[in-house]
């Protein structure tokens, strides 16, 4: 996978994620793209693509591509890196909606068991006191 796919996969903060792996030279920025760099993880590589422009001209451009087996492995010592802003506003931001509904899941859960205690209750109180009326 493209370290593009998988910093949107993921949510990475594109600017944490790129710089973190050129300071740990995995990567290496160059004039056609970013290629392996001297620390590169086994099963990183190097993919190369041509394209000719209007003008005819051959464009070459460089991408470093992650085998899915080795993304995990990859991401670990991301998360391990110890920088802010791992991920980015968006992610946090759908993070944060999850937690926030879960969290309202789970409140509603309790509402809705304290209701049915209540009504048990009503229902026991109801029949105790028409069974008093009665005597």
């Amino acid at each position: 996978m493209k370290l593009i796919e998988i910093k949107r996969e993921y949510g990475l903060n594109q600017n944490t994620f790129y710089g973190w792996l050129k300071e740990n030279q995995m990567i290496v920025k160059e004039m056609t793209g970013y290629v392996v760099g001297p620390s590169a993880l086994e099963g990183m590589e190097t993919s190369t693509s041509k394209r000719v422009n209007e003008d005819g001209e051959v464009l070459i451009t460089t991408q470093v591509i992650v085998d899915n087996q080795k993304i995990p492995q990859l991401l670990e010592q991301y998360e391990a890196s110890g920088l802010p802003r791992l991920y980015s506003h968006q992610k946090q931001k759908n993070n944060s909606e999850a937690s926030s509904i879960s969290g309202l899941e789970k409140r509603v859960d309790i509402l809705e068991k304290q209701v049915y205690i209540l009504t048990e209750q009503l229902t026991l109180f109801l029949k105790q006191n028409s069974q008093e009326h009665k005597v």
